[in-house]
């Protein structure tokens, strides 16, 4: 669960996933313009973070945590490609508490839409998915039968009942690839407008 303070009056709820060695990923809507971020892991500790590559337009973000001993438990999870029709499960939180949900891929598409400030027209690799979303989970990972990533929720629909739409995962390929040849750990923090 990530909780990040200063864009807004009141803190901002998000989900992120493990995908490296002290590197998680999660959208760049709940983390821009944040003064600080936190990661709570599933049992309970806390931990600093800091953004350090974020995509406006992809709604992408990876956050840093420095290595301590509570990290060595954090096991990244591999990426994999979507199948159109098949079950994933969606991990989020709820009252903070974890919580793993069946998920259905139901196409495969490009999502015309905008990025995080509503300003431009972009399209992003995307995924539509019937499970349950509600304010708070988005950057849920969406896991396939063998424990992989797939896609990050980022929205859900307002005029239908349990759908929601998710990005696929090697759309962070290009952040990666970013901080790759980057000190992450004496980075400064990457730092986009709060609001557009």
């Amino acid at each position: 669960m990530i909780t990040s303070i200063g864009c807004k009056s009141s803190p901002t709820q998000t989900v992120g996933t493990v995908i490296g060695k002290d590197l998680i990923v999660t959208v760049a809507h709940g983390v821009a313009g944040q003064t600080s971020t936190s990661i709570t892991t599933v049992n309970g500790q806390v931990l600093n973070a800091k953004v350090v590559a974020i995509d406006i337009n992809l709604d992408l973000a990876l956050l840093y945590v420095a290595s301590t001993k509570s990290t060595t438990n954090l096991i990244p999870l591999k990426f994999a490609d979507a199948v159109a029709g098949s079950e994933t499960r969606f991990v989020a939180f709820e009252d903070s508490q974890q919580f793993a949900i069946s998920a259905k891929i139901k196409e495969i598409l490009r999502i015309d839409t905008e990025d995080i400030y509503l300003k431009n027209k972009i399209s992003r690799p995307g995924l539509e998915v019937e499970t349950r979303v509600v304010v708070g989970n988005s950057g849920g990972p969406l896991i396939n039968h063998k424990g992989e990533i797939v896609g990050l929720v980022w929205a859900t629909s307002r005029t239908e009942k349990n759908l929601a739409w998710a990005t696929r995962i090697e759309a962070a390929d290009k952040l990666l690839k970013f901080i790759s040849t980057r000190n992450l750990q004496a980075a400064t923090p990457e730092v986009v407008a709060c609001v557009g």
